[in-house]
């Protein structure tokens, strides 16, 4: 389907995917709570309508514990005709090594060539106190300001405690998305076995 799109959060545990998965969708449908140990151990799928256009949400395990299932599975998702957006998502506050390793394992998983896919999605909106262009020109002592150049400035903040869905409507539109009124009108939940990538 033309108006249908994917949207596959990769990341390390604790960055907010699920978080983000219940925010585009306007509903808690993915395990969430504040911790870096993994809540997410399977791939699972929940789709609605967001904006008038269809969409299913993806959550990945955590990319460090799993990547070569979550590459097996996006390179199956890869094969659809569908439009795909991966959101590599992050957490704001100090870019650690470790979160350079899931930005590298992310770029292995979609590959070099498809990163203009692929936008950084920060998370913890909520406890930023600067504007996000600010807050990474600040990280000057982490390699952070050189991740976002990588993927070319394609960042969006998310705070999920606040679940507005004005921050869903500027993600889509700055991905290149249609817009229009929310409405989650069905949800599909299923539960995929990392290394068994199906996709219906």
């Amino acid at each position: 389907m033309e108006d249908h799109l994917s949207i596959i959060f990769l990341g390390k545990a604790g960055a907010g995917k699920s978080s983000s998965g219940n925010t585009i969708l306007g509903r808690e449908v993915f395990e969430s709570k504040l911790s870096f140990r993994p809540v997410t151990s399977l791939i699972s799928v929940e789709s609605g309508t967001v904006f008038g256009r269809q969409v299913s949400v993806i959550d990945t395990p955590d990319i460090l514990r799993s990547e070569q299932q979550v590459q097996t599975f996006c390179q199956y998702v890869l094969q659809d005709s569908r439009p795909v957006l991966f959101l590599l998502v992050i957490r704001v506050g100090r870019f650690t090594v470790e979160d350079h390793r899931a930005v590298d394992a992310a770029s292995r998983v979609i590959g070099p060539h498809r990163l203009e896919k692929c936008y950084l999605l920060f998370t913890g909106g909520d406890e930023l106190k600067m504007s996000l262009d600010n807050y990474i020109l600040q990280n000057k002592t982490s390699s952070l300001p050189d991740v976002v150049k990588r993927f070319s400035w394609r960042i969006h903040l998310f705070n999920n405690k606040d679940g507005g869905q004005e921050q869903v409507r500027k993600l889509l539109e700055n991905t290149g998305n249609s817009a229009g009124k929310i409405s989650v009108t069905f949800r599909v939940s299923v539960k995929l076995a990392a290394d068994q990538p199906q996709f219906t």
